[in-house]
């Protein structure tokens, strides 16, 4: 409820051009009564059951837009009757902003009655989630106007790109979001004030793929485009290769308008970001980014970064990208190891910030792997836009970004000591961390027992046996996130909301190391 399905729904219907249906309305037509007047004389399951009549009753064949009241989908049924229809689109908002829109309407909206409407919103909220999670797709309309929700919901119907905006000021930018927009790269850069000449950053197996449509989409947008190869892996981020790019950069003779391309996963993104800085004081970015983990974290947010022997990112800045395009085709050649891998960051969003984004992994867990473009999509749009909000908040990480750290204070100091892809040593550090906050009475063991259960059912590891546990800690000390010499830990309180800690005690740590528990 106050979520705007009627007018969404409306607006929706309008531009394409079909019916807009209702549930309530035809349920108030059917037995000639109001909502508020039908719950009190046949009570909810009176209610219910001439609800599950009424939506049995549009599976007819004609195209429309269908606004259901917010319980209906709690019925199996009715939820089997609306995917077979079309989309399923989730409208969510903040307790808060509900109770705002709703606000002195308890004698027309029959479940907010009570003294507490705000818990009662909260309650619901918490008991539908797995459900709501099995939606098609999500959208916060906190967030969101009408129009820009009717948008998004048509591109993801109809199949059309998304774009996100990162809200930084002078320094904002777009997230683009599509099937087959790669070549969309030049036309996109061209709006911006660019010299020509543009060095494409990328490593010799995605060059393979993608890099001629690149650099043909550059030229035919004015650019004249170099290309330089990385070897694969995470030791190429490093000093030693930002030289390297710097050797490009002059030889190719750009300037403080040249652009850079980033075309690759979160290595690539990182290393030509940091030279990009650094290059004659900063030069223009772009990141194309062609893996699950780079798509949906590594190159939204601006962190660009090499490795210190000593551990991961320990050189780098803040530095904005122009544009992101996220070309999701380009996940078609991803190896299942690193799908799975960049599935992690996926579930990260969903403990620090959504439950329903969870419950949706947990629902659709199948289809993810299986690549299903629809469902991928999804992921990567909602992945990107919390973490848009997140950073749009907090672009230099003083405060609220550090929750997007979940999983990475252990996770990269089990990468550092192991070499294991970064969103597996990301997985084992959720875990890990889920099971310090369980010690200390933080989270509950229904929440460590899903995500240890969704963990596992991706395919990503849970724990990392024979640790050097002296020399992890050690890594840990020097990472970025610890402050004034003490760490700081982001822990789980439920499915769908963090804390940042800086108070665990030495022995959780070190027990979880050793043991795994």
């Amino acid at each position: 409820m106050g979520t705007g399905k009627t007018a969404v729904g409306r607006r929706l219907a309008h531009a394409l051009g079909v019916p807009f249906v209702d549930t309530d309305t035809l349920i108030e037509e059917k037995t000639a009564t109001s909502i508020p007047a039908l719950f009190e004389t046949r009570g909810e399951q009176g209610f219910r059951a001439v609800e599950k009549e009424v939506i049995r009753g549009l599976a007819d064949g004609e195209r429309k837009v269908i606004a259901t009241g917010g319980g209906a989908v709690l019925d199996r049924d009715n939820f089997t009757v609306l995917q077979s229809l079309g989309s399923v689109i989730h409208l969510n908002a903040p307790a808060s902003t509900i109770l705002a829109r709703t606000r002195g309407d308890a004698g027309v909206r029959p479940l907010l009655a009570g003294e507490d409407p705000l818990e009662r919103i909260r309650s619901l909220q918490r008991e539908r989630a797995p459900v709501y999670g099995q939606a098609d797709h999500e959208v916060d309309t906190s967030r969101h106007t009408i129009d820009e929700t009717v948008e998004m919901v048509m591109a993801w119907t109809l199949g059309s790109e998304q774009v996100i905006r990162v809200d930084l000021g002078a320094a904002s930018y777009d997230i683009v979001i599509g099937p087959e927009c790669l070549g969309r790269l030049g036309p996109l850069m061209r709006s911006f004030d660019l010299t020509d000449r543009a060095l494409v950053v990328t490593h010799p197996g995605i060059g393979s793929l993608y890099g001629e449509r690149t650099t043909e989409s550059l030229r035919s947008a004015g650019f004249e485009p170099a290309v330089i190869e990385v070897p694969d892996g995470e030791g190429q981020k490093s000093l030693e290769w930002a030289e390297k790019l710097y050797d490009a950069m002059l030889s190719h003779r750009m300037d403080r308008r040249s652009p850079v391309i980033a075309l690759g996963g979160g290595v690539i993104g990182d290393l030509a970001g940091f030279a990009s800085a650094t290059f004659l004081r900063g030069v223009p970015f772009v990141q194309a980014p062609t893996s699950l983990l780079a798509q949906v974290d590594a190159s939204v947010g601006g962190k660009v970064a090499v490795d210190h022997r000593r551990g991961k990112n320990l050189i780098g800045a803040f530095y904005q990208p122009l544009l992101v395009l996220a070309s999701l085709d380009t996940l078609d050649s991803l190896p299942d190891r690193e799908l799975r891998a960049g599935m992690a960051e996926v579930i990260k969003y969903g403990v620090i910030a959504d439950a329903g984004l969870f419950a949706y992994i947990e629902g659709r867990l199948d289809e993810i792997l299986g690549r299903d473009s629809g469902v991928l999509a999804h992921l990567v749009a909602r992945s990107c836009e919390i973490k848009a909000d997140v950073v749009a908040g907090d672009e230099r990480e003083q405060g609220r970004r550090a929750i997007l750290n979940f999983g990475h204070t252990m996770g990269h100091a089990i990468e550092t000591q192991t070499g294991m892809l970064h969103g597996e040593a990301v997985s084992i550090g959720m875990v890990y961390a889920a099971r310090v906050a369980e010690r200390m009475g933080v989270v509950d063991g229904e929440g460590v027992g899903r995500l240890i259960d969704l963990v596992r059912r991706t395919g990503l590891p849970q724990r990392c046996d024979g640790l050097d546990v002296a020399g992890t800690i050690e890594t840990m000390k020097l990472d970025k996130k610890s402050v004034g010499g003490r760490l700081r830990f982001i822990l789980p309180k439920r499915i769908g909301e963090v804390v940042i800690r800086d108070d665990v005690p030495d022995e959780y740590v070190r027990s979880v190391l050793t043991t795994g528990n």
